[in-house]
């Protein structure tokens, strides 16, 4: 029982911090963060967040839908459920494929939910079916990337990486992305909670030490905020 106490305690205090938060946080992973001042990533988050919800309302609208799996057969996805979470050495909980394959991983998820079913409240705001639609609407808006990448905010912006004797060097920023998604599968699944909270619940049967440290830098960000 220490461990569904400890992984309560950790998701009470994460759904007290706020998006834009998450975002700081999202991008304190980004390789090119150095090259990007406060202010801008406080912009871009903005944006970023203010994209997701757009493409969610856009598609609930058009196709009178904001169910997952109807979506995911109306754009012709290809979803898969596979055992393994492993690539190499990273565990995986999701992974989308050009042009339209989504691959969930079953292995996380089911660890995840032996230990949320322990706990009433965790298990009443997270079960499977929720993790398994957040985690589908979250691949969809990189589906939905692909088909917009000409006007989409997360693709179309860029950075200037380098420049020399007039050539210039543009980078799109992967943080935008996942920013972008998760706002999408928040807003499509109209969750009470940040997605970002499943990164913690679905990485913490594996590496519960690892979680505790991931949940404090977190807190840290939340706190000087």
């Amino acid at each position: 029982m220490q461990e569904v106490t400890q992984l309560y305690k950790l998701v009470s205090n994460l759904l007290l911090v706020k998006e834009n938060e998450w975002g700081l946080y999202a991008f304190s992973k980004e390789p090119l963060h150095k090259k990007i001042t406060k202010e801008e990533k406080k912009e871009m988050i903005d944006m970023a967040i203010n994209c997701g919800i757009e493409y969610a309302k856009r598609i609930k609208m058009q196709y009178k839908s904001a169910r997952v799996k109807e979506l995911a057969e109306v754009f012709q996805i290809k979803v898969f459920q596979q055992d393994s979470s492993m690539i190499g050495k990273r565990i995986v909980f999701a992974l989308y494929t050009p042009p339209n394959r989504i691959e969930i991983m079953n292995e996380p998820i089911q660890k995840a939910c032996d230990i949320l079913e322990k706990d009433s409240f965790l298990v009443e705001h997270f079960t499977q079916e929720v993790i398994i639609n957040t985690i589908l609407g979250h691949e969809i808006f990189h589906f939905l990337e692909e088909q917009f990448e000409q006007e989409i905010y997360t693709r179309t912006k860029k950075i200037l990486l380098w420049s020399c004797l007039g050539i210039k060097n543009y980078s799109t920023i992967r943080t935008l992305s996942e920013i972008g998604a998760m706002a999408f599968t928040k807003e499509l699944n109209q969750l009470t909670f940040s997605p970002y909270i499943l990164d913690i619940i679905l990485y913490y049967s594996y590496d519960s030490c690892s979680t505790k440290k991931i949940y404090h830098d977190i807190m840290k960000i939340s706190a000087r905020r």
